[in-house]
């Protein structure tokens, strides 16, 4: 079955987004108008940079010792910058706690937020507020997932592949799916939808585990 053309491109209707979290092991692309940044959270740290030459990490600090744990704050950021990065303008680091996420707080309004996902990571539906999802998979294949209201979403896959989900009051999935199965390949049937659903057990917010790399536009 041949891919069909997806919609024409919606960047000009993007919502502006004011908040971000930044998700473990997923780097992530921030385009503003004159500079972009690339932001890996891994092991415990954050590295912002431009270029292999201009970068900051920023690291977590627990500060409690028991003998002046009502002195100190629990926490601090510790900062090591190499060369020129000064992404204050445009963005703020919000980080409690090593239980907490890190979190953006954007100055200035990013023009492209592009995450890079790797097969088995997971896309979280409902925990940010994101209107759109539009995934770029590395064989070609595209699809968009689209907020229809606080409770649900419809996607749509450049295979054929679409449909819809909702959470109900009593916190119940449900899930409505339309298209048609392909022919087999050399690895047998190949998926459209090319993502597995789970739930999270901490949010219970719905979970896309992805099937092959990506790259995930945030609108």
């Amino acid at each position: 079955m041949q891919q069909q053309p997806m919609e024409s491109d919606d960047r000009k209707k993007k919502r502006k987004l004011t908040r971000l979290l930044l998700l473990d092991c997923v780097a992530t692309t921030i385009e503003f108008e004159d500079v972009a940044f690339l932001i890996v959270f891994d092991n415990n740290s954050i590295r912002i940079s431009r270029n292999k030459d201009n970068f900051t990490v920023i690291k977590l600090i627990n500060q409690q010792v028991s003998y002046k744990a009502t002195i100190l704050g629990g926490f601090a950021l510790e900062e090591k910058k190499n060369g020129e990065i000064d992404y204050m303008k445009y963005f703020l680091v919000n980080w409690d706690d090593d239980m907490s996420i890190p979190e953006l707080h954007f100055r200035k309004a990013p023009r492209m937020v592009t995450r890079q996902y790797k097969v088995g990571q997971k896309i979280e539906l409902g925990i940010e507020d994101i209107k759109k999802y539009r995934v770029a998979y590395r064989d070609g294949v595209e699809a968009r997932f689209e907020r229809e209201n606080s409770n649900g979403f419809k996607f749509s896959f450049s295979t054929g592949f679409y449909g819809m989900f909702w959470k109900d009051p009593d916190g119940a999935y449900n899930l409505k799916f339309w298209g048609d199965r392909l022919k087999p390949g050399e690895d047998d049937y190949r998926s459209q939808s090319k993502f597995i659903v789970s739930r999270s057990k901490f949010t219970g917010n719905m979970l896309l585990i992805l099937q092959d790399n990506a790259m995930v536009d945030l609108i």
